[in-house]
């Protein structure tokens, strides 16, 4: 099996939190693909943070794609010349007030948010035994709410549907098999 050749690529949208492309491909068969649409966004930390009493940290707030609230572990996107641990611990002091020490962190990896047409990358961070410190810093655009869910009451919105967010469910399964 061979990759796919790019013949031509065109930005059809160019903001700094989306692209979009117009791709011309040819396949390992010869056949000519005029117009393969591909998707960008930034590289962005799913922050899996755990309390001294074991709880997951958890945020609640509107997500315009869906028009609704949604229940989610925190995240956000990595800065420039950020690691993605190093955002983890930026983004959970921001988000939701919570404080995690560098030797508690674990990185389980980046993984793609959709192979298919998607280039960002989502980066999955575990931090242990963070408390609460502080008080958060949201962007102009964001209202968010958090709270603390046991691992059986997480597994139990993963099961009702209350909590539906597949990537994040995804890192969160990374976590757990990194448990056994």
């Amino acid at each position: 099996m061979k990759p796919w050749k790019l013949l031509d690529s065109e930005y059809l949208v160019d903001a700094p939190w989306l692209k979009v492309a117009k791709e011309k491909c040819e396949l390992p068969n010869g056949k000519v693909i005029d117009d393969f649409y591909t998707l960008w966004q930034p590289d962005w930390v799913l922050i899996l943070a755990r309390t001294t009493e074991g709880k997951w940290v958890m945020t609640e707030q509107y997500r315009h794609g869906t028009g609704k609230i949604t229940l989610e572990f925190p995240a956000g996107i990595i800065d420039k010349g950020e690691t993605p641990e190093q955002a983890a611990l930026r983004e959970l002091q921001e988000e939701v007030a919570h404080h995690g020490e560098s030797s508690n962190v674990t990185y389980l990896g980046a993984y793609p948010v959709n192979p298919d047409r998607h280039r960002g990358k989502f980066h999955v961070v575990f931090i242990d035994k963070v408390i609460k410190d502080g008080c958060t810093h949201f962007d102009s655009t964001e209202e968010i709410e958090s709270l603390l869910l046991s691992d059986n009451e997480l597994q139990a919105k993963m099961a009702d549907g209350s909590f539906n967010h597949p990537l994040q469910m995804a890192g969160y399964l990374k976590w757990k098999l990194s448990q056994k």
